[in-house]
């Protein structure tokens, strides 16, 4: 086989694409025809091995050898089309994380006699998914953090505490409102730009817990 499909990867770059490979599988023989692109997605060229079932399951990884040959067996009880997510160890040993898509071809007299279909290399996309995924998360964390920071800001201004107290007056208002810090902070950052902070904070003031209590009792004439 040398025909290969074309195959667009979110969130792949503009023009790039997953690396794609067909193959038929001959149940008979147990000799597979691969196209170019399966024959580089398992890291050979064409001629360098002859493909069969053996080497196909041999190039799967041990966790997912099973699953790969429960498709097969299904696809020869039942026909039909099935799929498979899996990863395969190519020559070099490198991992590739592929999606094979495969159906069941039929002869005259209804027997499942080749499996033909597409294996698509979705590794690079997964890997860039990943990484917008950890760059996302790195950055809210940094956003939260500079959030609470700046509650904590305000706290420490309005009830005239340090910064450990400050924290410790957030947290108690967490916990007693059942509501996550850093949505109490965005809050406060957000009623300080609006200029009704001195309303909410006299409202936490109001209801305080005993810690808080014990605090704002202690604590010298704010500073306005």
């Amino acid at each position: 086989m040398s025909e290969d499909r074309v195959s667009y990867g979110f969130p792949l770059p503009e023009g790039e694409v997953c690396p794609t490979g067909s193959f038929r599988l001959n149940l008979d023989t147990g000799l597979s025809e691969w196209s170019d692109g399966l024959f580089r997605i398992h890291g050979y060229e064409r001629g360098m091995v002859v493909p069969t079932m053996d080497l196909v399951l041999a190039h799967k990884h041990p966790d997912d050898r099973e699953a790969a040959c429960q498709l097969v067996k299904t696809l020869i009880r039942d026909g039909g089309q099935g799929s498979n997510f899996h990863r395969i160890i190519d020559s070099k040993g490198h991992e590739h994380r592929v999606l094979t898509v495969a159906e069941a071809d039929r002869d005259s007299a209804g027997r499942v006699v080749t499996i033909h279909g597409l294996t698509i290399d979705l590794t690079r996309s997964l890997a860039i998914e990943s990484g917008h995924a950890a760059a996302s998360a790195l950055v809210n964390a940094y956003a939260t953090r500079g959030v609470i920071e700046q509650a904590k800001g305000i706290i420490m201004g309005f009830f005239n505490i340090g910064a450990a107290e400050a924290f410790t007056v957030l947290s108690e208002h967490s916990q007693n409102t059942n509501t996550k810090v850093s949505a109490l902070a965005a809050d406060l950052v957000e009623a300080a730009g609006s200029g009704t902070i001195h309303t909410v904070l006299r409202r936490w003031a109001a209801s305080p817990s005993p810690h808080q209590a014990n605090r704002a009792k202690g604590a010298p004439a704010r500073r306005s």
